[in-house]
């Protein structure tokens, strides 16, 4: 039971799982209280007329003669009742409707008669007998043995309404499985907006309709986003006005330096004010990746991969591309570049050439980049998509950028609702890894 409710991983199938159980439950109830109340009824209805009949049977039996009890018996048996003089009487029964019938025979044939009542092998659907043998012993010890058959009327069988019961209950399922769906769907949209929340920030808000508890949670959910918009609108302000302010001083420090008379120290100074605008605009662009507002398109993938392709040609790099995207991708066209450009850039920066492999199915279009270069500790793999972390230990600007290129590229992927992974080839060589599902806006 444990396991099957675990395997109900939804409020839909499980508030679904607990109606219909619950609903055959009532029905099963139901269905055993009309049981009970058909059977009484009919043992009181068959009971009635047949304990008045025998008590009449009985006095008349007792006022005939001997002798003219057997024509006497001949003329009162029916289709339905039979009687006839025996020497034994029937083994009594104390249980159930039987029960209850030689008892109230016994009370209204007087005490002092012998009744027994016994049923036959065959039932009703009720549980009555089809065929009920009752013995009593008239005043001179003569034993009498009326066989009573119960009515094969198709009008009293119990099991006539089921299909009425069965119609019903589909019903009240398929009304049940509706309601369920309307209600859970709230549920629905608000998972489906929090999915997105990840990817894109803008995104119009939820409807505040619905029950008081959905509308409650779907303004909860859109403050949230506002707020979380707004910090991050804020943060970028902020970190804009400071680089803003930076360049100022480091303007005038260019200035100064190029007024210094040691060519080595002025060409030192020199790149380090360049290497600090380097690092200022590289952050910035890395925070405004996150919450660039950019609408997305069916973006035709090989015409971008070969842009980037002749873009990198141009400045002598190797590029290759294997294998072509099937369909358009929906995505932002400048943060997908930006990604690819990325990784096509550290694969020839660190490993001389890059090849792109495309794979492509309904589900997501899968982007693997190869390069040439001695690969990254497995331990290390991870850390590359930390912000200012390098591939190389030295801070040489020819030998690497600022060490964001990676956490750019999988932002922006994630973005897309994908991901970036980094793995070493078994023949040699880092291979970045793009996962882009589609059908994702």
């Amino acid at each position: 039971m444990k396991r099957l409710w675990q395997g109900l991983d939804s409020i839909y199938l499980r508030v679904t799982a607990v109606l219909l159980v619950g609903l055959l439950s009532a029905q099963w109830i139901s269905e055993q209280l009309y049981q009970e109340e058909r059977e009484r009824l009919l043992s009181h209805l068959i009971a009635g007329p047949l304990v008045q009949r025998l008590a009449t049977v009985a006095e008349k039996l007792d006022r005939t003669p001997p002798a003219e009890r057997a024509e006497l018996l001949r003329v009162l048996t029916s289709p339905r009742i039979t009687f006839m003089l025996t020497s034994q009487p029937v083994p009594g029964s104390t249980v159930g409707a039987l029960g209850k019938l030689q008892a109230r025979l016994h009370r209204e044939l007087g005490l002092q008669r012998q009744v027994a009542v016994a049923g036959g092998p065959d039932e009703t659907p009720a549980g009555i007998p089809i065929v009920t043998r009752i013995s009593f012993v008239l005043k001179d010890g003569q034993v009498v043995l009326a066989a009573h058959r119960y009515p094969e009327d198709e009008g009293v069988v119990p099991s006539r309404h089921l299909p009425l019961l069965t119609g019903y209950f589909i019903g009240i399922a398929i009304l049940a499985l509706a309601a369920m769906r309307w209600a859970v769907q709230p549920l629905r949209r608000l998972a489906r907006a929090a999915d997105a929340l990840g990817r894109n920030l803008s995104g119009p808000p939820l409807p505040e309709t619905g029950p008081k508890e959905v509308r409650q949670a779907a303004h909860a959910f859109n403050t949230m986003q506002n707020r979380l918009a707004s910090y991050l609108e804020d943060r970028l302000r902020i970190l804009a006005a400071v680089s803003h302010d930076l360049k100022t001083p480091i303007t005038r420090l260019k200035l100064r330096a190029e007024m210094m008379d040691n060519p080595a120290q002025r060409e030192k100074f020199l790149r380090d004010l360049e290497d600090m605008e380097t690092m200022i605009a590289a952050t910035l662009d890395f925070l405004r990746g996150e919450a660039r507002k950019e609408a997305s398109v069916q973006l035709d993938v090989n015409a971008l991969l070969s842009t980037l392709r002749d873009d990198l040609e141009a400045l002598g790099e190797k590029v290759e591309i294997l294998g072509e995207a099937l369909h358009p991708l929906r995505a932002r066209p400048q943060a997908l570049k930006r990604c690819l450009a990325n990784l096509l850039e550290n694969a020839v920066r660190y490993g001389g050439a890059a090849r792109i492999r495309v794979s492509d199915s309904p589900v997501e279009l899968v982007l693997h980049v190869d390069d040439q270069g001695p690969g990254i500790a497995e331990d290390r793999l991870e850390q590359m998509f930390e912000p200012f972390r390098r591939g190389e230990a030295s801070r040489n600007r020819a030998t690497g950028g600022v060490g964001l290129g990676l956490a750019i590229a999988r932002n922006l992927a994630r973005a897309h609702g994908g991901e970036v992974t980094l793995t070493n080839r078994p023949e040699g060589g880092l291979r970045a890894t793009v996962n882009l599902p589609r059908g994702v806006d």
